[in-house]
């Protein structure tokens, strides 16, 4: 098994057993796995029709065999792989290739779905099958870690594992298929990668010709097509023909190993067989440096002494007056930046990324807006960034965000599609391809107050890896949160600006020890707001913030100001202070 391509320029696989079956049997079992035990005649018929139109391997009918998919316990999923596996026997001849097909079991617990994959492959091993074909996953640890099951357990065994994507390239979760092949790529247990499923031929070509597989053999196997309903059942339009001409494309670009996903007919292997037996050498495997996923360096914050980036709230309603008079007087007293929250806590506010481009293209100012995962998914996230590089704003700052408060989740949802880490790469990855030219600087959070800074540090490194290489962090008030921020500058390679916030007045310092999340006053400094009237509390305020700044000045690379209470004019003062 292991020499599966030392005699032969390609391996093409066979189709879609269930989208086949469902055609040829309208009105049959539910499940496709079902009919290993109730109809084992048509799975063997529709593996010889596969293997009759030039397979030269097939998968097992047994993709969702697991207690999950089937709604049953593992006794019948370990009789539908037995049932499985004797189909394909039966079906092949001593020149076709047997291949177990294994897909994802969704369980909540990752555990537990460790644990049932692993006794459905001792179940395909008792049954003589080494060959496995993990496919239609969407995170390749889980594949890392199936394969090193496999290999463990079978030193001779065969494992192809296979992601999918959309056709953008991207998992639901926004991962791409650059990054999928990178955390793969040193794994020595799978023996061949690539994609399947969700994408029709044509976008599955495109993915196969850019994205670096860094020389290892490839497995492309689309859809026929899309899905669409006619009559009230899903049908895949794709021609044979065109389906062909296309995975022929795969072929070129360096895929191996071929073949085809739902809606893919014996029709459809027919033709593949018939293009690519055609007299077309194929491409080499693309290797480490092939130029067209060449990487792009990030470019490093383009620091002019120590900029100073303003926070500014967005208006809760339509009327923006105060928020533009202010981002123009924090502009002229030497703000590099104003930075627009994205609805903190929740609570709808006019949409940051739109008040960016208005103050960069109406007033000339820079602006950051704060993206959140609460409220876009991967789509409108997209589009948002497609939307922020046509308005020339080039700095995102790419935050989790606040979940919706408990007493409003039943009127309304969050999306948190992925998390700030996730969506730091995503904006990587275009990064490479969509805003190549143009790329955006990507900044993160960094909490210097956390209690376990440690555990803070390897999330910001994480972040580091995800394309994040400015950090903006949470109000320094003590020493030690200094301390933290110095251990920060010897960890990270990131620029770090330093975040101060004025205490107002003794009822803001209340309120924010009591009410905000990881930020604490220290009590000499609320005691000296206790009795201050307004004018007296404002030089308190300007007082106390720029002693912050002192106990960081030798670490901070720059600032990053919070206005408390729409106070832009203690905010102005400080910021005189700090550009002398």
């Amino acid at each position: 098994m292991m020499d599966l391509l030392q005699s032969k320029n390609y391996i093409l696989f066979d189709g879609a057993m269930g989208t086949y079956l469902a055609e040829r049997y309208a009105g049959g079992v539910g499940r496709c796995e079902e009919n290993n035990l109730k109809h084992p005649e048509r799975v063997v018929q529709a593996h010889r029709d596969y293997i009759a139109a030039g397979a030269d391997a097939v998968k097992t009918n047994t993709f969702g065999a697991n207690t999950l998919a089937l709604g049953a316990d593992m006794e019948t999923v370990l009789r539908v792989v037995d049932a499985g596996c004797a189909c394909a026997r039966e079906a092949a001849g001593k020149d076709t290739l047997i291949f177990a097909s294994m897909g994802p079991i969704l369980y909540d617990e990752q555990e537990r779905c460790d644990a049932e994959r692993e006794k459905i492959i001792d179940r395909f091993l008792e049954n003589g099958v080494t060959g496995f074909l993990l496919e239609t996953f969407a995170e390749a640890d889980v594949l890392v870690r199936a394969a090193r099951y496999i290999r463990k357990h079978c030193r001779e065994a065969y494992v192809i594992a296979e992601c999918t994507v959309a056709p953008d390239g991207y998992t639901q979760s926004g991962i791409s298929a650059q990054s999928i092949i990178d955390a793969m790529k040193d794994a020595e247990e799978i023996n061949a990668y690539g994609f399947n499923c969700t994408c029709g031929p044509m976008h599955m070509a495109h993915i196969a010709e850019t994205t670096e597989f860094y020389g290892k053999t490839v497995s492309i196997m689309p859809n026929a097509g899309y899905p669409t309903i006619e009559a009230g059942r899903t049908v895949f339009k794709s021609a044979p023909d065109y389906f062909a001409e296309q995975l022929k494309r795969s072929f070129l670009a360096g895929a191996r190993i071929l073949g085809g996903c739902c809606g893919t007919t014996p029709e459809h292997i027919r033709a593949a067989k018939e293009a690519l037996n055609a007299n077309e050498a194929p491409a080499k495997p693309k290797g480490p440096e092939a130029p067209r996923m060449a990487r792009r360096k990030e470019a490093a914050p383009a620091l002019c002494g120590k900029p100073v980036a303003v926070e500014l709230d967005s208006p809760l309603d339509a009327d923006g007056s105060f928020f533009v008079h202010a981002a123009q007087e924090l502009r002229a007293a030497g703000a590099d930046y104003i930075t627009i929250a994205d609805c903190p806590i929740g609570r709808a506010r006019a949409d940051s990324s739109m008040l960016a481009a208005m103050l960069k293209n109406q007033y000339g100012i820079e602006a950051i807006p704060h993206l959140t995962c609460r409220d876009r998914n991967l789509n409108a996230s997209k589009a948002l960034l497609l939307g922020l590089s046509m308005q020339d704003i080039r700095n995102v700052l790419v935050v989790t965000g606040d979940p919706i408060p408990n007493n409003r989740r039943g009127e309304i949802k969050s999306v948190f599609q992925f998390n700030s880490v996730l969506y730091a790469d995503f904006i990587r990855d275009l990064n490479r391809t969509t805003f190549a030219e143009r790329p955006f600087r990507i900044m993160g959070a960094l909490n210097v107050n956390a209690k376990n800074f440690e555990a803070e540090l390897k999330k910001a490194q994480k972040k580091e890896a995800a394309g994040v290489t400015c950090f903006l962090t949470q109000p320094i008030y003590d020493r030690r949160a200094a301390e933290n921020l110095a251990q920060a500058k010897k960890t990270l390679s990131s620029a770090l600006w330093a975040g101060v916030m004025p205490v107002v007045s003794y009822k803001n310092a209340c309120f924010i020890n009591n009410e905000l999340a990881g930020i604490e006053i220290p009590a000499d400094v609320c005691e000296r707001f206790r009795n201050a009237d307004r004018e007296q509390a404002a030089d308190i305020a300007v007082e106390t913030t720029l002693g912050a700044a002192e106990l960081i000045k030798d670490i901070a690379d720059g600032y990053y100001i919070v206005t408390p209470l729409r106070r832009a004019d203690i905010v102005c003062r400080i910021i005189k202070e700090l550009k002398v």
